[in-house]
């Protein structure tokens, strides 16, 4: 990890976090954790990582767990990652329970009878499909124990329950009636009718809009971010996410409170402060 600037302006990034492979996905726990996971395409092999969300501080990094790609993020809390494995390759159904403790990255237990459910007071439950019906699997959430097998969940087990943090605001279409976008495109000097994708969120005194705009070779598009002060009318931050790419992808920055978030070339996960 290195601390620095993309740019000389106003606003710097708190801190960044790269690596060689391709980000493909990142979750975040309630109590301030992020949790990576990167892949090789090329090789077809996936690694976990973990840092500190406040700081940018690596907590562990390149951890795989005794497969190689047929592997994904199934949930997170405050103290462990849960990963499962899949049925088949190539198919999307899951299979597997790995628990993983968040301190250290190292493999707690597995269990590949169940596909997980939740992680709910003091157990983990996990089902599987027969024909014609499902049944549960009560686990000890500690030892990975299997205690029992149950027809019907418990009445307080809540099965939807969303184990990460997933209270950002996501970006919206920029509106062509929103005049501080208007201000926004003539202040960075954009030509509206080359803007093919826009992506915007009001936050307090700042707008924060990525946009995509064509470049000189057909097909190809330019992905980039700033930071506008509406209340001076200044750009306090700027930066190219993508220098080329074939097609927008929406959701490319989320903001939490005060700081967003954003991923550069697929390889580059910045945390950039709004005073």
């Amino acid at each position: 990890m290195k601390l620095f600037s993309f740019f000389s302006s106003q606003l710097k990034p708190a801190w960044s976090y790269s690596t060689t492979h391709t980000l493909w996905r990142v979750i975040f726990s309630h109590n301030g954790i992020i949790v990576c996971e990167e892949r090789d395409t090329d090789e077809k092999i996936v690694f976990y990582s973990c840092i500190e969300a406040a700081t940018g501080k690596i907590v562990w990094s390149n951890r795989s767990f005794n497969e190689q790609w047929w592997i994904g993020i199934e949930g997170i809390t405050n103290d462990r990652l849960y990963l499962h494995g899949f049925k088949k390759p190539d198919m999307p159904e899951h299979l597997g329970i790995i628990a993983v403790d968040l301190k250290s990255g190292n493999e707690l237990w597995r269990s590949m009878q169940s596909s997980f459910l939740t992680d709910d007071n003091g157990f983990v439950y996990g089902f599987k499909d027969l024909f014609e019906r499902r049944v549960f699997h009560k686990i000890d959430r500690t030892t990975g124990t299997f205690i029992e097998q149950l027809e019907t969940l418990p009445a307080e087990v809540e099965s939807n329950t969303q184990l990460e943090k997933t209270d950002f605001t996501f970006p919206s279409p920029c509106s062509s009636n929103d005049d501080i976008v208007s201000n926004a495109f003539s202040l960075l000097h954009i030509d509206g009718n080359k803007v093919k994708s826009a992506e915007c969120v009001h936050s307090d005194k700042y707008l924060i809009i990525n946009m995509y705009t064509d470049l000189e070779n057909a097909g190809e598009m330019r992905n980039s971010l700033s930071v506008i002060d509406t209340t001076t009318q200044k750009k306090v931050y700027s930066e190219v996410l993508n220098g080329s790419t074939p097609y927008p992808v929406p959701d490319s920055f989320f903001v939490d409170g005060q700081r967003v978030y954003f991923i550069k070339e697929r390889k580059t996960f910045v945390a950039l402060n709004l005073p």
